[in-house]
């Protein structure tokens, strides 16, 4: 989802008055500047372009950006800003699905379940992913009948190798250790280092970082299960790499022990949190693991005729600047390296001592069939998954019933993340007598589109009160009864509007912590609320003593939830 941040004016004078303010669309942002001698002057609004990017490359795409709407090769003869520039990112798997088969949906959504302008953003103008591999996907599985067309670039304008970013004193020292070997040698050398290691990597799903990284964890090891193994870790995996590098420190215990997979880059720019707190790591290069290559995308889309020529224009000068000298300091700036011959640093002026200058070799580019398998295989790695839904029924739901953002709206829009091997069942949680739930679809595999009608039938706002206690309580037995045998993931989605939260507290809120700690299953929290995933609220708690991940209104829900329990199942949206 988008940050909502407030647009400034101010008038600024050195002769002429300059007007600046910020537009702020989805997540990117763009400055229209009318430059002249009367403030008045009009300078008509320019065109927009949207560039949508992967969540990794956001930060440094939008420093470029911004250097480009100021630039003289955006600004007109007359002073006029010539286009508008929003930039954005959304998951790399999703923005793959979406161009490949719903671009249909994307220019006219016809229905609550698929919406990628909700769920991805507005239809792009120009697409940036992390590889060229991903227009390959893309292209090898696009519908007939797409609505989009991609024209990519050739060659990628820039690189970032993959590296396993290692606490510095359990890192390794010789330069032939720091470059070159596979993966997994590098990670069973960690391991001799210090037993208790451990390796994390940013979510595959999200980021294309996570997926290279995935290409190389599964490199040769013929048991994908067995592979994960070595990057398993509690809860969810961190969404992007700068996340995983600000989250480390929360806990100096693991930080200090724990390598991570993130683009060299983030060596060199950092992150935005705080620094001071973090173990200094040392970059190694593993062999097999292939890099960042962003690749400029032009999306053409069909019965956009009306400033067909206008909107070329624009997109050809932004690409003629991001690709040249100009958008290559950017992205130097940022740590990144040339896309072709050595692979040179793009501003070796300051290499810091966590790098290496020239490390060699360094991989070959992504591919597309590589790719597509890391990701099915990191999705079943550990086999069929089983997701209990808990929907609050209670009367106070009665205004957060109906829509694609009501509690069933969003229980159903999250059943694309579950796949045909699957099992899954939804309980109605209502009543303060009896049994705290009424089953409202059986435990079991189901058709997606069997699964929603039965919703959508059964599914009602009952005249009672519930009692999250009990329900939660009888979510976690029935879920450890029936991952007692196997070592298939597993989890609890408890969507509610915490009406009845205050029966949630004291010795009963200290026994479902404890139980969730016992039976390890991990419960999202769903809250249709706002600051119900405060630290220290119940549902903060819940979540985090059961490794789950706790949702609010304050997130995007519907997205959000997908991804969890897209995590847990084998589907392929």
């Amino acid at each position: 989802g988008g940050d909502a941040r407030s647009g400034r004016a101010g008038w600024v004078g050195t002769g002429a008055l300059v007007l600046a303010f910020l537009v702020v669309v989805g997540v990117g942002a763009y400055r229209l500047v009318v430059a002249g001698g009367d403030p008045a002057a009009s300078c008509g609004p320019p065109l927009e372009l949207r560039v949508l990017t992967d969540p990794d490359l956001e930060t440094t795409v939008r420093a470029a950006t911004d250097a480009y709407l100021t630039s003289e090769e955006n600004t007109t003869g007359d002073g006029c800003r010539r286009s508008g520039v929003t930039v954005y990112s959304a998951g790399a798997a999703d923005a793959v699905t979406a161009l490949r088969k719903r671009t249909g949906a994307w220019q006219e959504p016809h229905d609550d379940d698929t919406n990628p302008q909700r769920d991805v953003g507005p239809q792009p103008d120009v697409w940036i992913p992390g590889s060229r591999a991903d227009v390959a996907r893309v292209a090898e599985g696009q519908d007939t009948d797409a609505v989009a067309v991609l024209e990519p670039d050739d060659e990628a304008f820039a690189y970032s190798p993959v590296v396993l970013a290692v606490p510095q004193g359990i890192a390794a020292e010789s330069l032939d250790e720091r470059s070159g070997p596979p993966l997994n040698r590098m990670i069973d050398d960690l391991l001799t280092r210090r037993a208790d290691a451990e390796v994390r990597r940013p979510d595959p799903e999200f980021t294309d970082t996570g997926l290279l990284a995935t290409v190389g964890l599964h490199a040769g090891t013929g048991d994908p299960r067995r592979a994960e193994d070595r990057v398993a870790q509690p809860g969810p995996p961190s969404p992007t790499a700068a996340d995983l590098l600000c989250t480390l420190p929360d806990d100096d215990t693991v930080d200090d022990r724990t390598a991570a997979l993130v683009p060299e880059f983030l060596m060199r720019s950092g992150v935005g949190c705080d620094s001071a707190r973090r173990t200094p790591r040392m970059a190694q290069y593993p062999g097999d693991v292939p890099g960042l290559e962003p690749v400029f995308v032009r999306v053409r889309w069909q019965g956009a005729d009306r400033d067909e020529a206008a909107r070329d224009d624009a997109a050809a000068r932004f690409r003629a600047w991001l690709t040249g000298e100009r958008g290559r300091e950017a992205f130097a700036r940022a740590g990144f390296r040339a896309a072709g011959g050595s692979r040179a640093l793009l501003d070796t002026t300051d290499v810091v001592g966590s790098m290496l200058r020239a490390p060699s070799p360094l991989t070959e580019s992504a591919g597309r069939d590589a790719m597509e398998a890391s990701l099915e295989a990191y999705r079943g790695a550990s086999g069929p998954g089983r997701v209990l839904f808990l929907l609050d029924s209670s009367g106070s739901m009665a205004g957060r019933w109906e829509g694609p953002s009501g509690g069933p709206g969003l229980l159903k829009q999250s059943l694309g993340g579950l796949g045909a091997r699957d099992e899954y069942g939804v309980w109605a949680v209502y009543g303060e007598d009896g049994d705290p739930y009424d089953t409202l679809l059986p435990f079991g595999r189901h058709a997606r589109k069997d699964a929603e009608r039965t919703v959508d039938r059964v599914a009602e706002v009952r005249d009672a009160q519930a009692d999250p206690y009990r329900a939660l309580r009888a979510a976690l037995d029935d879920m450890e009864r029936r991952g007692a045998d196997d070592e298939r993931p597993g989890l609890i989605v408890y969507v509610t509007d915490d009406e009845d939260a205050p029966r949630l507290t004291g010795d009963r809120l200290d026994d479902v912590l404890a139980l969730a700690r016992a039976v390890r299953v991990p419960v999202a929290m769903v809250s249709l609320t706002g600051g119900a995933c405060d630290p220290g609220k119940p549902d903060a708690r819940i979540s985090e003593a059961s490794g789950g991940r706790c949702l609010d209104a304050d997130d995007d829900l519907g997205p959000a939830l997908h991804d969890e329990v897209a995590r847990t199942g084998t589907g392929e949206d």
